[in-house]
């Protein structure tokens, strides 16, 4: 008996639930090195235990998801694409008090509240991967919009990331998200690498 086919539903459910498990499950060893983690949990961390350096509970997740989900609820609540709408979900989401909150992130979100600057400006110290961890949402409300995807992409990263080098592996995991959740292959994966 076959496996009936995925849905891009199914797929989009299950990049999101793959994400937050993710998250809770890497929480634990976040900032750890692989000695630390090996040392720590014999046999190598395999159950969402929670603890780390945030003291999580067991599946609790991080501002990563919880940013990714802040995204994805001002795409919806815009029915497309408000940047305004995308920074406003931020702030909502900081004054919820979370766990954590990187520092690129919160000095974009601050800006964005002193200012309205949408962007932050081009710096060292804005190449983090916070852009490319809340990406999700953008990948998935333009898989039939190239242009769509890159320019949503960029806008959303710079309003707390702004540097050559979080941008393209923030539209490089975003790309090869879309092709998986399109359904492709690892290969085709790689091959986007190699691009």
């Amino acid at each position: 008996m076959t496996a009936p086919a995925l849905t891009l539903h199914d797929r989009a459910l299950g990049a999101y639930l793959g994400f937050a498990v993710g998250d809770a499950l890497g929480a634990t060893a976040e900032f750890m090195t692989a000695r630390e983690i090996a040392a720590t949990y014999k046999g190598g961390l395999r159950n969402i235990v929670g603890g780390g350096w945030l003291h999580l509970k067991a599946g609790q997740v991080t501002d990563d998801t919880q940013m990714c989900l802040a995204l994805g609820d001002a795409i919806l609540a815009a029915r497309g694409w408000d940047l305004h709408m995308v920074a406003d979900s931020f702030v909502g989401w900081m004054r919820s008090k979370p766990p954590d909150i990187g520092h690129a992130c919160r000095r974009g979100i601050r800006r964005y509240l002193l200012e309205g600057s949408l962007s932050a400006p081009p710096a060292d110290d804005n190449a983090g991967n916070g852009a490319a961890m809340r990406n999700l949402p953008v990948a998935i409300a333009t898989l039939d919009d190239n242009a769509g995807f890159t320019r949503c992409t960029l806008q959303q990263a710079h309003l707390t990331h702004n540097h050559p080098l979080s941008d393209a592996a923030t539209l490089l995991l975003g790309r090869i998200t879309q092709i998986l959740l399109l359904g492709g292959s690892i290969g085709e994966c790689r091959r986007c690498v190699s691009d």
